[in-house]
């Protein structure tokens, strides 16, 4: 059975601060990255970009349009934590081995 990275998504989108209850709502990973960084007056690639890029290399190629599809989608998007949990998983399932420390 396919592992299901929907079930990161928050199960409660409202948070109360000084009595005043807001909701908020899912983001995709480049909210956090407003700006562009410039190196020698090029735009050097986001964390998010590489991130993409580092998950590209574990799928298939058939399957890479697909991902670019849903990763630019601006409704529902693929969230910050999906994205960070994706590639740690695929990392850990493709070494064998835990991408974080032991907890003995």
């Amino acid at each position: 059975m396919p592992r299901n990275f929907d079930d990161l998504l928050a199960k409660d989108y409202t948070f109360v601060v000084r009595g005043e209850t807001f909701t908020w709502d899912d983001v995709a990973p480049e909210i956090l990255s407003t700006y562009e960084v410039r190196k020698n007056g090029k735009k050097e690639p986001d964390v998010w970009e590489i991130l993409d890029q580092q998950i590209l290399m574990f799928i298939v190629p058939a399957d890479h349009e697909r991902w670019k599809e849903l990763r630019a989608r601006k409704e529902k998007p693929v969230t910050i934590r999906q994205v960070t949990e994706i590639l740690q998983w695929l990392m850990e399932e493709t070494t064998g081995r835990p991408t974080t420390a032991s907890s003995a």
